[in-house]
């Protein structure tokens, strides 16, 4: 058993041999020895490989062992620390112990190599790619790409001299950012507790300020290339998030929880444990490192402290009826929520849907209800089907292309689809008049009315984009015989000139992924989780700063999640006069 500030390392023996010898160390965290750190994904529980510590045989992942054959030296040892040898992962107080200490590790650690594993054919590609941004960043700054800016020959590009936006060199890097390293979440904390990091993709390496000024200047335009970036890098929302946190962009446990939904653990807990020692307030959430305790346990901990003491209504704004926690108001982290991106979160700034009200907040004495104070305020009337995907897919495997013919056209198929039903939901929004009026409103619905960045979006722009794609998706089914490549060409040659339309679509696709478009009672439009229904009621509650949606059943309510209201989202609800104040007890 280990001391508090005690941690082993890792020797690995210098060689070229497909035998790798290492021999560990147990050394106090404080003391001047140098080493490294490994920040990797297990990538599996399959012990398939094997190597030898200290005379005796050791199994590990084949993740790890072709970390080990990289980054062993040819002629003298390396010392390192990896926390599948290093922690003895069958002991829970002492895997307690060192996840509490975590943070020092990584910071103390001379270098952290982000191993994101070997090299493919087209890594090469994407790290030549890497050395032409370099140059970029070092000449001009940091800069926001534009990928639709249209050269002189009519083709666009980021400028810069980078390659054209439709180029393989872009598909090569997102199949970079696709790698399932960037979905861990504790590999969040090893990189931000770093003081120098580095990816290292075989033997392929790039430093951590390269990866942060790339990520931040596609942030704003939302592609890479060709495709919107939130479906098909997840890499670049990763490495944004771990950039706010080492400028010490202070935040509370529940924001970074929600940044970080989609994000994946071996073990369910280490989701909240992963991030206690990156939050502002580590003492002040509601639980400890503790591995006796199971999820659900953690989850309605933390749930309880942020609305009884912290008088927060986050965690509802990632709750509700397809959670599986056993209450609706409870959220479960272990889920990705749809993958639905945050309003509440990103629109913390940009919305006040319940003006200055405070938020009034019981929980009953078993646990098992949560009252809250609010109004109702329309109702559910029409939803759209669900399943809109605006985003172009690129393959994380095989040919390095977008896709297929035949796959581009079940794409537009389908969005063609799905955009009539969000318009013919829309038509029911009478608040609005037909024609400019609605297909405004409807456009401002699509990216419900902000940027990833939380800004407000550019609804005149918005507009124009969905315009363009209504009358290019008008075209689809396309009759027999058409020649579909040169239908899609046809298709860009009518896109808006001047507008940043990924901008929309990265909008449009983070806060559309998992909901529908829908009309109310009372003739406004919004968006809604999947598995909303007809009937179901827009409330504003206390403090909240965007609306949701209750269920009423045997005489309580369930939550079925946050939700989108066109024209209620500023306060403009609460100026009603026939409002009633009540409680809702949400089971």
């Amino acid at each position: 058993m280990l001391n508090p500030r005690e941690i082993r390392l890792l020797h690995i023996e210098p060689g070229i041999s497909a035998q790798i010898k290492c021999r560990v160390s147990t050394v106090p965290l404080d003391s001047s020895l140098a080493y490294d750190a490994l920040s990797y994904t297990w990538g599996g529980q399959e012990l398939s490989h094997e190597i030898t510590v200290s005379g005796q045989t050791c199994s590990v992942t084949l993740n790890l062992h072709d970390a080990l054959q990289h980054l062993r030296y040819e002629d003298v040892e390396r010392r390192i620390w990896i926390d599948a040898i290093c922690i003895n992962q069958y002991d829970d107080n002492e895997r307690a112990c060192q996840v509490r200490i975590m943070a020092d590790i990584f910071r103390c650690a001379r270098q952290v190599v982000m191993w994101v594993g070997k090299e493919t054919e087209f890594d090469g590609m994407a790290f030549a790619l890497f050395k032409q941004l370099r140059e970029v960043f070092k000449t001009f700054g940091r800069v926001d790409f534009d990928f639709q800016q249209v050269g002189p020959d009519d083709r666009t590009s980021p400028g810069y001299g980078l390659p054209e936006t439709g180029a393989d060199d872009w598909i090569a890097l997102i199949r970079l950012f696709q790698r399932p390293y960037f979905t861990r979440t504790w590999v969040i904390q090893e990189v931000v507790m770093a003081s120098n990091a580095l990816l290292a993709c075989g033997h392929f390496e790039v430093e951590w300020e390269l990866l942060r000024d790339f990520a931040r200047s596609v942030l704003k335009g939302g592609a890479i290339g060709e495709l919107e970036f939130s479906e098909n890098a997840p890499g670049i929302r990763s490495i944004n998030v771990m950039a706010d946190l080492k400028a010490g962009s202070g935040t509370d446990l529940l924001s970074l929880l929600t940044r970080t939904r989609a994000y994946e653990a071996t073990v369910a807990v280490d989701k909240v444990f992963g991030l206690l020692n990156l939050v502002s307030n580590p003492h002040d959430v509601g639980v400890e490192i503790d591995y006796s305790q199971n999820a659900p346990g953690v989850w309605k901990k933390l749930a309880v402290h942020s609305l009884t003491v912290h008088k927060s209504l986050l965690s509802l704004s990632n709750a509700g009826t397809d959670a599986s926690s056993g209450r609706s108001w409870i959220p479960d982290w272990s889920n990705t929520n749809g993958n639905r991106g945050c309003l509440a979160l990103y629109g913390k700034d940009h919305f006040r849907a319940s003006g200055d009200t405070k938020t009034s907040a019981k929980i009953s004495d078993d646990l098992q209800t949560l009252t809250v104070t609010g109004f109702i305020v329309d109702a559910i009337a029409i939803v759209a089907p669900p399943g809109l995907k605006f985003a172009r897919r690129v393959r994380s495997s095989g040919s390095l292309i977008w896709q297929t013919p035949e796959e581009e056209q079940a794409r537009f198929f389908e969005i063609a689809t799905e955009l009539r039903g969000a318009r013919a939901a829309a038509a029911s929004a009478f608040q609005y008049t037909e024609g400019v009026s609605r297909e405004r409103e409807l456009a401002r619905t699509f990216c419900c009315d902000m940027l990833t960045t939380g800004e407000a979006a550019d609804i005149d722009g918005a507009n124009e984009t969905l315009k363009w794609m209504m009358q290019a998706f008008d075209l689809f089914p396309p009759p027999p015989g058409t020649d579909i490549e040169a239908m899609v060409r046809e298709i860009q040659l009518l896109r808006p000139p001047g507008i940043m339309i990924e901008q929309f679509m990265h909008s449009a696709t983070m806060f559309g992924v998992g909901r529908s478009v829908c009309a109310t009672t009372g003739g406004d439009i919004g968006r809604v989780p999947f598995g909303t229904q007809a009937g179901d009621l827009v409330c504003v509650l206390q403090g909240g700063i965007v609306p949701c949606l209750l269920r009423l059943e045997n005489d309580c309510y369930k939550l079925v999640g946050e939700c989108y209201m066109n024209g209620i989202m500023h306060g403009q609800a609460l100026e009603r006069q026939d409002l009633v104040e009540q409680e809702f007890d949400i089971i």
